[in-house]
């Protein structure tokens, strides 16, 4: 559905472009009634007294909807189910329902049959369908649903309608509960006791899974789940899926809803079955309420994640989503709660059971009445600033609308923004920046995120600059003096000097790199052999020491190479080297070989030189190449994958010796006597026999064990009493 922020419920300073984009599609989808459905419509909506063409049927059918008298009338006309219906989209702040929520909520609010009131708001011209692809005329509503039944249909409402709808009546409950000692009477107070989140918290989660997805994108099936590897990548990325600071209540599948949010947001987007991070959208750079209201008004859209089960496959998704409509109802019960109260989360829970057509069914299963409700409140809309918490002396926990939950379903004014700190940036000389979590906003964190990697979350932030962090940033249109000057302009103190020299360093490598739609790349065996194919003539640009690269392949002459092989890198990678007797030194089949080998044998070996074997280059590992390895992340797993994959054997016991010994216990060594017997037989008998068996340290091998000094003199005893004499 795209950006997010293009349907929610204009109530900021865009609703003049908003209203403007929904009167087109206003426009849109009247063109497409078929006449007798418009004219039905044009006279509920404004009572023509003439017979109009239809061109000027449609004209006027606009002009009235942004007539406010003319609407509030029209509204005034309705059933009190129909005006419930505008008034539950107007306080969700979304212009593009589900049909099927809709009639969900219609029916919690009490009303046997939900379908009739939206019905009805459709032949009032006060509601409008969104069209299936191909649908270019449309007869009638029946039609409309015939096409799908309530399943995949959606509905949407114009700005200028929604606006007159709030202040209805819902007929929901008080649920509130008795405030505790210690609270204000004040519902937005934060009395001691009362937790508010400071609202940061997805905005950095949402711009940590936009770096993993820069680093490589990620791949779906046609049914739109994840390739098994990536959804492992997501799901044990330890930011992504990271407890908040100051979190409350836990949720299912949290990298799979962070995946719904950035699609919903735009900083994610699917192209050619693989998720890619795009620009960062430009609500990044807005307020925090403004980004907030944005995530929130997502809530109501997502069909690939809910609260209860978290990632919802293809198969539960055509079994319909009443989620959205829960989570508006359990804002709304709070929105009903008096200025100086609270409520017990469970109890919003048990409501819901009792009146939302999917759990109060009677052949709604047990697990559809699983508890998930408090740990949406606590864990989501909390985190969203949406809820206020309090812990009570049971330690359980009371929730009510916070400040921003309240301006979000329109009872109260937008906050206040909180204090700034503009200088909240620590940059140190080792590349790392520690950024102070309350001087933070949406559009520092979309800076940072651009020029350096996340590390940590918390109180005090942490990032690391790199070559590749730069590089992404300059990608995104950051020059080097533009990265220079957000560090300086939120730093608490000047940049150091080394940092600055290694941001030029990195920015003036960039600038040195050249793009090739399509080029053949040679690898020389040597750096001779190269010298001498450009002294020959070769159209090439030397790229490496042995490597060159020729734009066009019709302006190579390959009679005067002689060509090794060609290499396919799509396919798995060649087994090109042996490993020698020692272990550790690798040697690299020229003829076999391809361009990545020697990359991935730099991250835990040396080139030794010179090559032992004719045609082959050889590298060695030592403990600080392995060592480098290591810091660099590379594990023990990945090293016997390699092994298997470019060697065709396992590691090898010299290689795991270095890999590991350093994260092995100490080894010990002891001062042994050791006792040589005739046969294996006989060393068997003295292991096993209780007389000698304690006397025993170890089986050294088929005819040694191994004694303890101390135990000498009394095993002698023994073996005499056995008739078995010792010789020293």
């Amino acid at each position: 559905m795209g950006n997010g922020a293009v349907e929610t419920m204009p109530r900021t300073r865009q609703s003049g472009q908003q209203s403007e984009f929904w009167s087109e599609r206003l426009r849109e989808t009247l063109e497409a009634y078929d006449e007798p459905l418009l004219r039905g419509i044009a006279t509920r909506l404004f009572k023509p007294r003439n017979q109009w063409p239809v061109d000027e049927l449609l004209e006027r059918s606009l002009a009235t909807i942004g007539n406010p008298p003319v609407i509030d009338r029209r509204i005034k006309e309705l059933e009190p189910a129909e005006r419930r219906v505008l008034a539950l989209i107007a306080h969700s702040r979304q212009l593009r329902w589900d049909l099927g929520n809709l009639v969900f909520l219609v029916m919690s609010l009490g009303h046997p049959d939900g379908l009739p009131p939206i019905l009805n708001l459709l032949e009032a011209g006060l509601l409008y369908p969104i069209l299936p692809t191909g649908v270019t005329r449309l007869k009638s509503f029946d039609q409309w649903l015939g096409q799908a039944g309530t399943t995949g249909l959606t509905v949407f409402a114009h700005p200028a309608v929604i606006g007159r709808a709030l202040g209805e009546d819902l007929g929901l409950p008080d649920l509130s509960i008795a405030s505790e000692a210690g609270l204000g009477s004040a519902p937005l107070d934060l009395a001691p006791g009362v937790q508010e989140a400071d609202g940061l918290d997805w905005p950095l989660r949402l711009s940590a899974l936009w770096q993993l997805i820069a680093g490589s994108p990620m791949r779906r099936t046609q049914q739109g789940s994840f390739f098994k590897r990536d959804l492992e990548r997501l799901c044990q990325d330890p930011l992504v899926n990271a407890p908040p600071v100051d979190g409350i209540a836990t949720l299912p599948d949290v990298g799979l809803l962070t995946v719904a949010l950035a699609e919903n947001a735009g900083m994610i987007e699917q192209a050619e079955g693989e998720l890619r991070a795009s620009s960062l959208p430009d609500a990044t750079s807005e307020s925090l309420f403004a980004v907030l209201a944005s995530l929130t008004g997502a809530l109501f859209r997502l069909d690939s994640w809910d609260a209860q089960n978290g990632g919802r496959d293809e198969a539960v998704r055509n079994r319909g989503n009443p989620y959205p409509s829960a989570y508006l109802l359990s804002l709304l019960l709070l929105a009903r709660l008096p200025a100086d109260k609270w409520a017990d989360a469970t109890d919003l829970e048990t409501w819901l059971f009792e009146n939302h057509p999917y759990w109060k069914d009677e052949s709604a299963r047990p697990s559809q009445r699983r508890s998930w409700l408090p740990d949406f409140l606590l864990g989501l809309a909390y985190q969203l600033r949406l809820v206020q918490a309090m812990k009570t002396k049971e330690g359980g926990w009371h929730v009510r609308l916070g400040p921003f939950g309240r301006w979000f379903l329109g009872l109260g004014e937008l906050p206040a923004a909180a204090p700034s700190f503009p200088q909240t940036l620590l940059v140190q000389p080792n590349l790392e920046i520690v950024a102070y979590r309350q001087g933070l906003t949406p559009a520092l964190i979309s800076q940072l995120a651009r020029l350096a990697n996340w590390r940590t979350f918390g109180s005090a932030c942490t990032l690391q600059l790199a070559p590749e962090s730069a590089y992404r940033a300059l990608q995104s249109g950051l020059s080097y003096e533009g990265i220079l000057q957000v560090l300086q302009r939120h730093g608490m103190r000047a940049v150091p000097p080394g940092v600055v020299e290694a941001l030029r360093t990195w920015a003036n490598k960039r600038e040195r790199i050249s793009a090739y739609p399509s080029a053949t790349l040679f690898e020389f065996a040597s750096a001779d052999d190269l010298n001498a194919a450009l002294a020959r003539g070769l159209p090439a640009t030397r790229i490496a020491d042995r490597l060159a690269i020729v734009p066009s392949e019709s302006a190579v002459d390959f009679r005067h190479f002689r060509l090794a092989g060609t290499r396919d890198y799509a396919l798995p990678p060649d087994r090109c080297v042996e490993v020698e007797p020692d272990g550790v030194t690798l040697s690299i089949d020229l003829s076999r070989s391809d361009l990545l080998v020697e990359t991935e044998l730099q991250r835990f070996a040396l080139p030794k030189e010179p090559s032992s074997k004719e045609g082959r280059r050889q590298y060695l590992m030592t403990p600080e190449s392995v060592a480098t390895g290591r810091d660099s992340g590379l594990g023990l797993r990945g090293l016997e994958e390699w092994f298997t994959q470019r060697t065709g054997q396992s590691l090898s016991a010299s290689g795991r010796l270095l890999m590991t010994g350093s994260q092995m216990p100490p080894a010990m060594l002891r001062k042994h006597l050791v006792l040589h017997v005739e046969t294996p037989e006989l060393a068997d008998g003295l292991v096993q026999w209780p007389g000698t068996r304690s006397l025993i340290e170890e089986r050294l091998g088929p005819t040694a064990l191994s004694v303890a000094e101390e135990n000498v003199a009394e095993l002698r005893n023994r073996l005499r009493g056995l008739g078995l004499g010792v010789k020293e």
